[in-house]
């Protein structure tokens, strides 16, 4: 069955399945040496649950906010969440990149996350090496770092989603370093297009099998564009699954909300 045929099912799954919850789980900070980006980094890495090293499992990589660290998304609740799952979380350290090719040469974190990261994770664990089991998630600025790595690299990842993500970076120029990795954007608007998700979508056009699932809550400064992402991928016709809820751009949103994106994630997985 196609993913475009699952989402019905998928969209009962998120809001009826309660799965027991069986304490937390395995974590450490990995330290490794980036030739990309000239400096050692750091990553955070929760284990599967009932972790077995002669057993592989998917792997999901979640992205942090800006003015955040690889740290931020290692909190209980998404530990005691992570315990129903078997699956690997990795939590890259992203500083304030927005997770592309910067105009900085010093901060080239695209190439990092997919030429290295993702290679260092599969050379070191036991996980299953296929964009089948392999999905990328983040909130805010993470949340434009999945969708758009998700859509730039669609043979690495099965399935992306965000949390209240800046899905149109073209509506906040001179914010949050934007202009310091991709230049002025009245000078460099066809790199700001092209690391912008919401203008990716009509390149894109859903030509590439990556499940999207968007959400946003009522009162967050970005759900305007994130309706306007949503309205896009309605235009084209392109399956995803979008969720509005109550709360704002906040830690209480995304650590209230991140299950059911662990959910989707593990339900890609599997199918």
């Amino acid at each position: 069955m196609g993913i475009a045929r699952q989402f019905w099912k998928l969209a009962l799954l998120l809001w009826l399945i309660v799965l027991p919850a069986f304490g937390e789980v395995r974590s450490e900070v990995i330290v490794h040496q980036s030739r990309v980006l000239g400096t050692e980094k750091k990553f955070y890495l929760l284990y599967p649950e009932d972790y077995n090293a002669k057993q592989n499992y998917p792997v999901l990589y979640l992205l942090h906010g800006a003015g955040g660290g690889y740290r931020d998304w290692a909190q209980g609740s998404l530990k005691k969440a992570l315990a129903k799952f078997a699956m690997f979380v990795v939590l890259p350290d992203g500083k304030n990149s927005w997770y592309v090719d910067s105009i900085d040469p010093t901060s080239q974190y695209e190439t990092y996350l997919i030429a290295e990261l993702i290679p260092y994770i599969d050379s070191h664990y036991p996980t299953l090496k296929d964009r089948k089991a392999r999905a990328i998630a983040g909130l805010s600025m993470g949340g434009h770092g999945a969708v758009t790595l998700a859509l730039k690299h669609p043979q690495l990842f099965a399935s992306a989603s965000s949390l209240s993500g800046i899905l149109d970076i073209m509506r906040h120029p001179g914010e949050w370093d934007l202009d310091q990795h991709l230049g002025k954007l009245e000078e460099n608007r066809k790199r700001w297009e092209d690391n912008c998700a919401l203008a990716m979508i009509p390149k894109w056009r859903g030509e590439s099998d990556v499940a999207l699932f968007i959400s946003c809550g009522l009162s967050d400064f970005a759900l305007e564009e994130n309706r306007a992402f949503h309205k896009v991928m309605q235009n084209f016709r392109i399956p995803h699954l979008y969720v509005e809820h109550p709360g704002s751009h906040s830690w209480d949103y995304w650590l209230g909300h991140v299950e059911e994106h662990l959910l989707f994630h593990n339900f890609i997985f599997s199918h």
